[in-house]
């Protein structure tokens, strides 16, 4: 699922569909949260990488990550965040990823070595030659 943010009190949950929002009272604002508790342009939103960036712009209330109230901040999936009376949390998969990527169950599992049975890495001779006498590293 793509990453979102979950509504966890008042307003809508928001599809985190471009690599920077604005959050504010603005009408330019990206986001807007219809709140007195909410600066004009409150805060920005940035995906940097696997993880996001809160950063507040100036606001009077701020913007609290886990409850603690921050400048700037980073927020991975399960994070809490809170602008004013509105609170969310990063939920999905902030890389983007999506079924066309496979996935670690699809990859084939190698079956374990037998019990006691100890691999030995491919020998050289002082000459260069392998020990099969081609000259070739034996496939691992």
């Amino acid at each position: 699922m793509p990453a979102h943010l979950l509504s966890l009190a008042d307003g809508p949950s928001i599809l985190l569909d471009k690599p920077i929002l604005l959050f504010g009272r603005h009408e330019e604002c990206d986001v807007q949260l219809n709140s007195k508790m909410v600066s004009r342009r409150h805060c920005v939103l940035a995906q940097v990488n696997d993880l996001l960036v809160i950063r507040d712009l100036g606001s009077t209330n701020g913007v609290r990550i886990n409850g603690e109230r921050v400048a700037e901040g980073k927020l991975r999936p399960g994070d809490e965040f809170q602008i004013g009376k509105f609170k969310y949390q990063v939920c999905g998969d902030l890389l983007g990823r999506s079924k066309e990527h496979t996935s670690a169950v699809e990859y084939k599992n190698v079956p374990p070595a037998a019990p006691g049975a100890v691999e030995e890495p491919p020998r050289a001779s002082a000459n260069g030659v392998s020990a099969d006498g081609t000259g070739e590293d034996e496939p691992v």
